[in-house]
């Protein structure tokens, strides 16, 4: 193989890698990603976490639609509703983690 074909094939890598890379980015740009809904942080449904429970198979998600909060447990079988609860709007901040300085006022 001579100085031009390595060349060529490093060229040829790098515009792969880039393609995959863009491809990577538009997806993460537009929500394709796993685990992302596109387009429900508007409405009233909106996903607040989720997490993998065993090798990719059931995961344990928790869903808010307007005042309540879901969670469901989606398996390869079906999904099913773990519990539901009415979320107070004043409660949803989480609460301060000022430390107090010497003086006595939150720092």
């Amino acid at each position: 193989m001579d100085f031009f074909d390595l060349i060529r094939a490093t060229a040829a890598l790098a515009v792969t890698l880039g393609l995959l890379l863009g491809a990577a980015w538009l997806a993460r740009r537009y929500g394709l990603m796993q685990g992302q809904m596109p387009g429900l942080a508007k409405g009233r449904l909106k996903l607040v976490e989720q997490l993998w429970l065993d090798a990719g198979r059931t995961r344990a998600i928790l869903i808010q639609c307007d005042d309540q909060e879901h969670l469901v447990l989606v398996s390869p079988t079906g999904a099913s509703t773990l519990s539901s609860k009415a979320i107070d709007p004043l409660a949803s901040k989480p609460p301060s983690l000022a430390v107090p300085s010497a003086t006595g006022t939150p720092s």
